[in-house]
């Protein structure tokens, strides 16, 4: 065994060594392998990314009260006396007035201009109520001033205000016949909200012909162990219809599923690249072996193993796949991550700004593939490299 690891040891340094001599065809092997992982971490970091801004979304205090069935707030509809019947719900964290600090909310779709190219997009303008910035503790004015209520008057998330026309304060905003003056711009922690607009429900209902349409109650708990008996008391004891959870869950379900979604169009797609970038491999391989037929029965003439052949020529697949994993996890890192990407708006689905995350598990992912790309594409190869007959040392015949 250890005459074995010996020998193995001084072919792969031998085979690591040449490497030189072959320095062209080594070298598409390696980017192969590069581009597949840059391919896969694209996507991983994509997902990544889209979970860690939901993950930064809601809190465990706060509850989400959307109608039966509905999966998110846009496919919601609340009733005035549903509305009224919340407010007395047990659990819920009071004013030293007695008011209950809870926001009815109302998402409508408009329409924006993309600042550099003036390209058309789907963004959400969320009509929320006084306690609207109570419940939502990480969301800042940086900028300016809140908005008025009762007035035509709105603040803008920070993804938003650098990347679309009209958005810088004191500018006015057109959203079919109404008119909106930009009044602040706010920072939410990183959360899903920096990607919003936010104005007084009342006139964003008047305003859109929503009247009275709320699509979504937020209410912020006395603690996050009052949750439970807020739930029973929405779900049971109202019976009509709703469903309540934490923001948190809400949002971490919402990420989960688009970030699902990412990577089921990202896996094949690496995976087609990947027995690709095998083939490749096997081929740059097999132009090794062939090259140093001669040197491979050499070295087993004088007393080297068919097994220290195979591991050496296998050894040197996995270093070049290994070289190809390094340089493509280093454009990742240095080139994508920090890269802001966007579910663009259309169709009814409102636009979320989000950037690109590159993080060790999905590294590992890449790393893995990378290797099994080196594993077939050398495999074969290296099998090869111990059927080399011993006579072509004496005669130079391959």
């Amino acid at each position: 065994m250890i005459r074995l690891l010996r020998q193995s040891i001084t072919l792969s340094l031998a085979n690591l060594r040449s490497l030189r001599r072959r320095f062209w065809i080594s070298l598409s092997m390696v980017l192969s392998v590069a581009l597949v992982v840059m391919v896969l971490l694209g996507f991983l970091s994509m997902a990544n990314g889209f979970r860690k801004t939901l993950a930064a979304t809601g809190a465990e205090d706060v509850a989400l009260v959307l109608s039966g069935g509905a999966q998110d707030e846009a496919t919601s509809r609340l009733s005035p006396r549903q509305i009224h019947l919340l407010e007395e719900a047990p659990g819920i964290a009071r004013t030293p007035d007695g008011r209950p600090l809870i926001s009815s909310e109302l998402l409508v779709m408009v329409d924006a201009l993309t600042r550099d190219t003036g390209a058309p997009a789907t963004l959400s303008l969320r009509g929320a109520g006084p306690a609207a910035l109570e419940l939502r503790r990480d969301l800042e004015i940086v900028e300016g001033r809140m908005f008025t209520p009762g007035a035509a008057e709105i603040i803008i998330g920070t993804r938003l205000a650098g990347s679309y026309r009209d958005m810088e304060i004191g500018d006015t905003l057109t959203f079919g016949r109404s008119e909106w003056k930009v009044v602040g711009r706010f920072s939410a922690g990183g959360s899903v909200f920096e990607s919003e607009m936010m104005a007084d429900i009342g006139l964003v209902q008047i305003l859109f012909d929503r009247q009275n349409e709320v699509q979504s109650l937020r209410a912020r708990l006395s603690a996050p162990a009052e949750f439970e008996a807020f739930r029973t008391y929405v779900e049971d004891e109202l019976d009509m219809g709703l469903s309540a959870r934490t923001e948190k869950a809400y949002y971490a379900a919402q990420a989960s599923n688009v970030a699902q979604i990412i990577e089921y169009l990202g896996w094949p797609l690496a995976l087609v690249m990947a027995i690709g970038a095998a083939v490749g491999a096997m081929t740059t391989m097999y132009s090794s072996v062939s090259n140093r037929l001669i040197e491979i029965a050499t070295v087993r003439a004088i007393g080297y193993s068919r097994s220290a052949a195979f591991v050496g020529t296998l050894v040197e697949s996995l270093a070049l796949s290994l070289a190809g994993c390094v340089i493509g996890v280093l454009i990742a890192k240095f080139g994508m991550e920090g890269l802001t990407a966007s579910t663009r708006g259309g169709g009814g689905t409102t636009q979320l700004a989000f950037e690109l995350a590159v993080s060790l598990p999905i590294v590992i992912k890449a790393s893995v593939l990378a290797l099994c790309v080196g594993l077939i594409g050398g495999g074969l190869p290296a099998f090869r490299a111990t059927r080399v007959p011993l006579r072509s040392a004496m005669t130079g015949r391959t």
